[in-house]
């Protein structure tokens, strides 16, 4: 009897999961960002959730839940039912905690990446009235001194790769100065209080403005934003690339068929000329992943943010 019990709910579940991707969604969908209003994944957020609720004929709302470097939101996302209603947007922080943190009452695994669309490389700049020059110029000047560089926060991604690149690279000794979002980090920038910044997409408006003067970007190629910012690479530092990304993230054994159908909504919305546009205008770089390469994307981002951690010695409680 135990046997047969066992295999009706085995063929249930099977049978479930299908009927549920055919139906979905039934009822409101729920965006949980891992960070403030306003942020770079609110942002994205917001924008998304907006086409979501056009294209769907229920309700998408987007809660904010902050704390604990992004860990707030991942834990509650993967303890929540796996059924394609709880979605965690969140950023490079989820890869990055998975080494920073000595506990986590949650791993990576307990979550399934959906889609991982948008990023926008990280990059330093500093007041035109600090310093005018270039990079490399920049590390001449810096030599015999203590280079100060404000972040978005202790245990962010600019604040890793600044402090990578100073530490490990270029052998340049350097000051964190955290704040408490990245906007806060820009303005102590443009009020000429810090050396420099390390930032992703804020920092772009006002490097195009002549606001700051871009130093170097962490990507592969020069980004559209400002396209007059070399990359590392291009400076001598070939290999050093770090980006900040959004991811959207359900709970694992969420099944594949409503995870596939959110794939393909949100790499929809992406590539639609007026959204397309909408996000590169203000920084953000596209790119289109199903959800396995998506999966195999955040994995490598785990191991690369896990050995510039380990690098500089990073850790949290």
């Amino acid at each position: 009897m135990r046997r047969l019990l066992a295999a009706a709910a085995l063929l249930t579940g099977f049978a479930t999961g299908p009927a549920m991707a055919q139906d979905y969604p039934a009822k409101r969908v729920t965006l949980v960002v891992a960070f403030a209003p306003g942020g770079f994944a609110d942002t994205f957020a917001r924008i998304i959730g907006q086409k979501l609720g056009e294209r769907w004929p229920q309700p998408v709302i987007v809660e904010n839940r902050a704390g604990a470097g992004g860990n707030t939101a991942a834990k509650s996302v993967s303890t929540a039912a796996p059924d394609g209603y709880t979605i965690l947007v969140t950023t490079t922080a989820l890869a990055i905690n998975q080494s920073l943190y000595k506990k986590l009452d949650y791993t990576a695994d307990s979550l399934t990446a959906i889609a991982m669309p948008a990023s926008s490389p990280e990059s330093i700049a500093t007041h035109p009235d600090k310093f005018k020059g270039g990079l490399k110029e920049f590390l001449a000047w810096a030599k015999g001194r203590e280079v100060t560089f404000a972040t978005a926060g202790v245990g962010s991604g600019s604040h890793l790769a600044a402090e990578y690149f100073f530490k490990v690279l270029a052998k340049t000794p350097s000051a964190h100065v955290p704040f408490r979002g990245g906007a806060l980090a820009v303005q102590a920038a443009l009020g000429n209080q810090v050396d420099l910044v390390s930032s992703s997409f804020g920092v772009m408006p006002h490097v195009a403005e002549r606001k700051l003067n871009g130093l170097a970007v962490a990507s592969a190629t020069r980004v559209a934003a400002m396209p007059d910012v070399p990359t590392f690479a291009e400076l001598g530092f070939a290999g050093f690339e770090a980006a900040s990304w959004v991811g959207f993230f359900v709970p694992a054994r969420t099944p594949s068929g409503i995870v596939t159908t959110l794939n393909r909504a949100i790499n929809d919305i992406v590539a639609e000329p007026a959204t397309e546009k909408q996000l590169l205008d203000v920084g953000y770089q596209l790119a289109r992943r199903d959800a396995a390469q998506s999966g195999q994307f955040l994995k490598a981002e785990i191991e690369k943010w896990g050995v510039m951690v380990r690098a500089i010695g990073a850790t949290v409680d």
